[in-house]
C-alpha cells in the first residue's frame, strides 16, 4: 500500500471516529420528569402601562439559564415556570413598565429584584414554590403584596403521549 494510499486511509478513520463520538453525545438521553416548579398566581386591580416580568431561572443540575418573560394582565394571571433539575437559583426578577406614563417621555420604569424572589448565590434545593401577588401594581412597591410559600416537591408530574398507551 502506498503512503499517499495510507494516509487518506487514516483521515478517513479518524474522521468517522471524530463524527461518531460527535453524533454520540448529541443524542443523550432525555429526562423523563420535571425537577421543581415554580407556580405564579396574580390578581391585580390595576396596573401602570404594560407591564411585563423577566425571570430568571439557572437550572445547577443541568448548567441552564431557562428564562421566562410574563406579559402581565388585569384580573388573573396563573403561569407555571419549571426546571429539569432539583437545584436551582432565582438569577433575575425584574419586573418592568413600559411605556410608564408618569414619568416624562413615556420612560421606562423597572422594580429589580421583584417580590425578592433573587437567590443572591442561594441554591434552592428540593423545594417548589408558590407565589401570590395581590393588588394594584404600579412601580410604587407598597400597593401589592407578594406572598412567597416554599414547599418540598419531588415528584410533579405531566401527562404525556407515552403515559397514556
Amino acid at each position: 500500500m502506498s503512503i499517499i494510499m495510507l494516509k487518506k486511509y487514516i483521515a478517513c478513520l479518524c474522521s468517522f471516529f471524530l463524527l461518531f463520538s460527535m453524533t454520540a453525545a448529541s443524542y443523550a438521553e432525555p429526562d423523563d420528569g420535571v425537577g421543581q416548579t415554580i407556580q405564579i398566581y396574580t390578581r391585580f386591580h390595576t396596573f401602570v402601562g404594560r407591564p411585563s416580568w423577566l425571570l430568571v431561572i439557572r437550572d445547577v443540575d443541568h448548567n441552564q439559564n431557562i428564562p421566562y418573560l410574563f406579559d402581565i394582565e388585569r384580573g388573573t394571571n396563573f403561569w407555571l415556570a419549571f426546571t429539569r433539575g432539583r437545584n436551582y437559583l432565582i438569577t433575575i426578577s425584574n419586573l418592568q413598565f413600559a411605556p410608564y406614563k408618569g414619568m416624562p417621555y413615556y420612560n421606562t420604569r423597572k422594580i429589580n429584584n421583584f417580590c425578592h424572589l433573587e437567590s443572591n448565590g442561594r441554591i434552592i434545593r428540593g423545594e417548589s414554590l408558590y407565589i401570590t401577588i395581590k393588588g394594584n401594581l404600579t412601580p410604587n412597591t407598597n400597593t401589592f403584596t407578594c406572598y412567597v410559600s416554599r414547599y418540598a416537591d419531588s415528584n410533579f408530574t405531566i401527562a404525556s403521549p407515552k403515559a397514556a398507551e
